[in-house]
């Protein structure tokens, strides 16, 4: 065979796999092979202050290569046209503890001198701690499902702050996008900082089962963590006793000396002075989850310089009615007592619309106070209830240009990343929402995402992830 015939048998051979492979891995996925994508007539919000009414972004490689007016659009680019769409730069969400797969469980692990008659430890023995597990990662248990991503998706995220919960240390959060590819690719930081809590399990029999167990229980892990530390040096630097085998302190060094954040697990204005206080009695660098209360901690907040991972679960305004389900309004026996006696009292339910109201301007109050937030879908039912609060959020005062802030470029400044992400620029990672119209339209809809430069359609089934070999790729 000459050699002219066996490279078109080739082609031909390339192009029915490029096909078949077209339709195995489903619409969803990316078309272009060379990972070139273009959208072209598309309002940009770049997310810096910069606007460009009609303008084109070109992706290439997961990363975005041109954004301009007049961008040019490569040979052989997936060209998404862009007339009446508004492009911006992926949502972030700031903090949740879904999408991870609790660790495997295990039985309380035993000092082997349990004679403590004989032998008392000035330190907390690993038998005794009781939800201090530091070391877990969440970039090691995460559970990336078509469940947990197709939300995401279709309300415009493209990355998520993971965290472990269930515990007064949980372990390690993890800054991840939501592409749908193996962990090692979606990662974007392993490890973002370390969260705790104040016992969100069910306090149970034996220590710590009260609130002033579990704060005694973190300062105490924290006090073994700087004894541990003291030790370690003593004996590098020639000393006698060697410090004990222990991961859990170990992993609580890089907190101890700031190199790694704690993010608090605090709403109410009690638990974030608790953070507040523990974070500056051991010079820890601090972030809050929740934040719910945060207006009534403004100078404390200011003093400590921790941002804000704010939720925006502000529930049902108090006395209004929810919409009544399919078959009418639920008879009158079916009504909680609390909503009974908000009823027969009237002054308790205008303290609680003033609490309500002071909860719907807790952002614009952050934000004037200029605390960094970004914002997160902690306490949502769903991503949908977090854009309706989030309207919510902007009609009470919070500035629109600050909202998407908070899900953008502000959210990956506090998490480090904004070299990386956070505005549509050359240079950073491609992820990129692209919207029938305005963020904080209700009537707006996801048209495209681009999730390390992978093209997601959130209006078709999920597709299997696109492989990473190309066909027909440029300069090929």
């Amino acid at each position: 065979m000459c050699s002219s015939t066996l490279r078109r048998v080739r082609l031909c051979i390339t192009a029915l796999a490029a096909l078949a492979l077209s339709h195995a891995y489903g619409q969803s996925s990316t078309v272009s092979y060379n990972g070139v994508h273009a959208i072209v007539g598309a309002k940009i919000v770049v997310g810096d202050g910069r606007v460009l009414e009609k303008g084109t972004l070109v992706i290439r490689d997961g990363m975005i290569v041109a954004v301009a007016p007049d961008a040019a659009v490569p040979r052989g680019a997936d060209v998404l046209d862009g007339k009446g769409l508004t492009v911006y730069p992926g949502f972030i969400d700031a903090y949740t503890t879904n999408g991870i797969a609790a660790p495997p469980s295990s039985p309380a692990k035993a000092d082997p001198d349990t004679n403590v008659g004989e032998y008392a430890s000035a330190f907390m023995r690993e038998s005794v701690r009781k939800g201090i597990r530091p070391e877990e990662r969440a970039v090691e248990n995460l559970a990336l499902t078509d469940e947990f991503l197709k939300p995401y998706q279709t309300a415009g995220f493209t990355t998520v702050l993971i965290a472990p919960s269930g515990g007064d240390m949980s372990g390690v959060a993890a800054l991840v996008n939501l592409s749908g590819r193996p962990v090692r690719e979606c990662t974007v930081v392993a490890e973002v900082a370390e969260a705790i809590g104040f016992g969100s399990q069910a306090w149970g029999e034996g220590y710590p089962s009260s609130l002033m167990g579990h704060i005694a229980q973190l300062r105490q892990t924290f006090l073994d963590a700087q004894w541990y530390l003291a030790v370690d040096r003593s004996f590098r630097a020639g000393g006698i006793r060697r410090p004990p085998s222990d991961r859990s302190l170990i992993s609580i060094l890089p907190v101890l000396d700031g190199k790694l954040p704690a993010v608090w697990d605090a709403d109410n204005e009690h638990q974030i002075e608790r953070s507040l206080n523990l974070s500056s009695e051991f010079g820890l660098k601090p972030m809050i989850a929740g934040g719910s209360e945060a207006w009534k901690q403004l100078d404390a907040i200011k003093k400590s310089g921790a941002p804000i991972l704010l939720s925006i679960a502000f529930g049902r305004e108090p006395g209004s009615k929810e919409t009544p389900p399919p078959g009418g309004p639920p008879k009158a026996e079916t009504d909680t007592p609390a909503e009974r006696t908000i009823e027969e009292n009237p002054a308790k339910l205008i303290e609680q619309l003033r609490l309500y109201r002071e909860t719907l301007k807790n952002a614009s109050v952050l934000a004037a106070a200029g605390i960094p937030v970004a914002l997160s879908t902690k306490g949502c039912k769903s991503q949908s209830e977090f854009m309706d609060n989030l309207r919510k959020a902007v009609e009470a005062g919070f500035p629109k240009e600050a909202a998407l802030r908070a899900m953008t470029i502000d959210a990956a400044r506090i998490f480090g990343v904004d070299r990386q992400t956070g505005t549509l620029e050359v240079g950073k990672i491609a992820n990129v929402t692209v919207m029938t119209g305005d963020f904080l339209d209700a009537k707006s809809k996801v048209k495209m995402l681009y999730v390390d430069g992978r093209k997601i359609d959130p209006s078709k089934a999920a597709a299997t992830p696109t492989p990473r070999f190309r066909f027909g790729a440029e300069g090929n």
